[in-house]
């Protein structure tokens, strides 16, 4: 496989840990994603009905196990029934699946793998169906151990100014549009990360707000997209597919 080069390496983050070819969030994308050579995970926090958190992105299970369930609304045992299929590829058959995942787990898997730093998103459905304080204490208790290989991120900004006053060091805000509303809000946040989708992006970085916080692009999944985007400044990246990302991008010597 022939690598492609570049001046500036891209530091990848493995979104929702290997969805390209394991099931989203699920501990065993996340382990394939570590073994492949990523040492940033990005997962999403959805609340159960007894208020444990799982990896979850979605609230509506149709998506992700084919029934139209609420996460949120299912208790612990319910969610434990439940099974997320492999994505079709060449690598896996279609019988393949892996259950939710608790937070617990996750939280363990870092135990054991100092190396890795985590991206937590707190997911609003979360918070509006349990409140802010209920879901952000809820999320904080059972990271609490790892929390210095943990940074908290989320859309809503009020989860990450609450969870800085637990005692949370790093947090990452989700901006939605490069506005000056929203420069307000990073601005009075300070938050460590700023995380923007790439269809809201300028030519360069030097076109982004500046600040103490360093910019995460999302989701690039193509090695060519994503080193005209190191190029461009943007080098911290999240994708779907983090092995092919890794093995095909090479600093030139």
């Amino acid at each position: 496989m022939m690598a492609i080069m570049t001046d500036t390496t891209p530091i990848f983050i493995a979104h929702r840990g290997y969805p390209a070819l394991y099931p989203e969030n699920s501990l065993a994308g996340i382990d394939a994603a570590t073994r492949a050579g990523a040492r940033h995970v990005e997962i999403d926090i959805q609340l159960s009905n007894n208020l444990t958190p799982f990896l979850c992105h979605d609230d509506d299970l149709q998506r992700l196990t084919g029934q139209t369930h609420a996460l949120t609304m299912l208790d612990n045992a319910e969610i434990e029934k439940l099974a997320v299929p492999y994505p079709a590829s060449p690598q896996t058959t279609s019988s393949k699946s892996e259950p939710i995942a608790r937070l617990s787990e996750f939280r363990q898997f870092l135990v054991t793998h100092p190396q890795v730093l985590a991206f937590i998103e707190i997911k609003a459905e979360s918070i509006a169906r349990f409140g802010l304080q209920t879901t952000v204490a809820a999320i904080f208790d059972e990271i609490y151990p790892v929390r210095a290989q943990c940074i908290m991120i989320s859309f809503d900004w009020k989860a990450l100014a609450l969870i800085r006053t637990m005692g949370m060091a790093q947090t990452g805000w989700v901006v939605e549009q490069r506005d000056e509303a929203s420069f307000a809000v990073a601005t009075q946040l300070q938050p460590n990360y700023l995380f923007c989708g790439t269809r809201i992006l300028p030519a360069t970085i030097g076109e982004m707000w500046s600040g103490p916080w360093q910019w995460i692009i999302y989701s690039v999944n193509d090695p060519v997209k994503a080193v005209c985007y190191a190029d461009a400044g943007f080098t911290l990246i999240e994708t779907d597919d983090i092995g092919t990302m890794l093995g095909k991008i090479s600093a030139r010597p």
